[in-house]
């Protein structure tokens, strides 16, 4: 499928409403995002589209199995399905029309995660957060205006998200040093590229210039097409991304409010990168640890890192986003459980070097 990505300041989405034009197109959307689903959804009758409206009347929506299997039912005769929100909606849009076999699409509201274009979608299962392989989307439409208005946390969890593939590309060059894994070079490099291009408008991005957030909503769609050309998440998701899964399931469990996916990422990253450096820093040995000394060697520092992740206000301490001291414990323990993948976690479980590592991190981190 031809991916459409669509700026409405370049053609109004002049692409995708002829695309449904005559057709019956379910729009799901929930409570943060209705005030821009109700305008699309009057734009989709002008251009000639039927509509069916899912709307999920929460605050904090849960991709449930359950919330799932009612948009299921809700847009089963549609001919198309347009979520208009970002990272729970877009997911459950992708899965939804998965399982329906007709094409998907996202109206962005936020540059707040990458997984607008990836073929994985994050959903919860009695209470586990599962991975759904699933059809990338057909259209991307993004309105700068509603981006950049967005929650500026929002924002800073979209950066956070880029952030980490810092993290996320070297755990995979060390993984091919140390396992031999393979490295897909064409995904490999369009995400190292997406990343620069995005972080050199950081000054700019502090700002909220569009050509910035543009820029960052670029690197957010690259990822997932990175993702798509390598066939799973290795290019976008490491072990800064184990961490985060880890703790939004103990959220889950006792029903609070998940903190922002790109902002747990975000200190992930730093505690990954720090766990390199412990690496380099007491010269540990394992297979393969000199040309991962000089992995470690590209890296930006923690406090290189922490320096723009305070210039766009985000959270660099777990405490300050409600995670229990225990549970960071935990996910130092077993994030590297999460998913059957090798990062610097699983070297540090393999080489014995968990509970040495530990207070270091809770007191730099937590």
């Amino acid at each position: 499928m031809i991916l459409n990505v669509e700026y409405r300041h370049k053609n109004n989405f002049e692409n995708f409403f002829l695309s449904v034009k005559n057709k019956r197109v379910a729009v799901m959307f929930d409570l943060n995002t209705k005030p821009f689903a109700l305008p699309i959804i009057k734009e989709l009758k002008d251009n000639g589209s039927m509509t069916v409206e899912i709307f999920f009347p929460a605050e904090e929506l849960i991709p449930t199995g359950e919330n799932c299997d009612l948009a299921y039912n809700l847009a089963n005769g549609c001919d198309y399905l347009l979520a208009v929100g970002s990272g729970t909606l877009n997911d459950m849009g992708k899965y939804v029309s998965t399982r329906l076999s007709i094409p998907c699409g996202v109206l962005a509201t936020a540059a707040s995660m990458d997984g607008y274009c990836s073929k994985g979608a994050a959903l919860m299962f009695d209470g586990v957060k599962v991975t759904k392989d699933v059809n990338t989307p057909k259209d991307v439409l993004i309105d700068l205006e509603i981006i950049r208005n967005a929650p500026k946390q929002m924002t800073a969890s979209g950066f956070g998200d880029i952030v980490g593939k810092y993290t996320c590309l070297t755990d995979w060059e060390m993984a091919n040093v140390v396992k031999g894994e393979k490295i897909n070079q064409k995904a490999f490099k369009m995400m190292e590229q997406a990343r620069a291009d995005c972080l050199n408008a950081y000054q700019d991005l502090t700002k909220y210039d569009p050509d910035a957030v543009a820029k960052l909503m670029d690197a957010l769609i690259m990822a997932g097409l990175a993702m798509a050309e390598c066939g799973n998440s290795r290019p976008a998701s490491g072990s800064e991304h184990h961490i985060s899964h880890y703790l939004e399931m103990d959220f889950v469990k006792r029903g609070e409010k998940v903190p922002l996916h790109g902002v747990k990422v975000a200190i992930g990253t730093l505690i990954s990168i720090e766990l390199y450096n412990y690496l380099k820093d007491n010269k540990i040995q394992f297979n393969g640890c000199e040309k991962v000394y000089n992995l470690v060697e590209k890296l930006p520092t923690v406090k290189e890192i922490e320096s723009m992740l305070v210039g766009m206000g985000s959270p660099i301490r777990f405490s300050q986003i409600g995670v229990r001291r225990e549970v960071m414990e935990g996910a130092i323990e077993k994030a590297h459980t999460v998913r059957d993948r090798y990062t610097v976690l699983t070297l540090i479980n393999e080489l014995g070097l968990t509970e040495k590592v530990k207070p270091i991190l809770m007191e730099k981190f937590y």
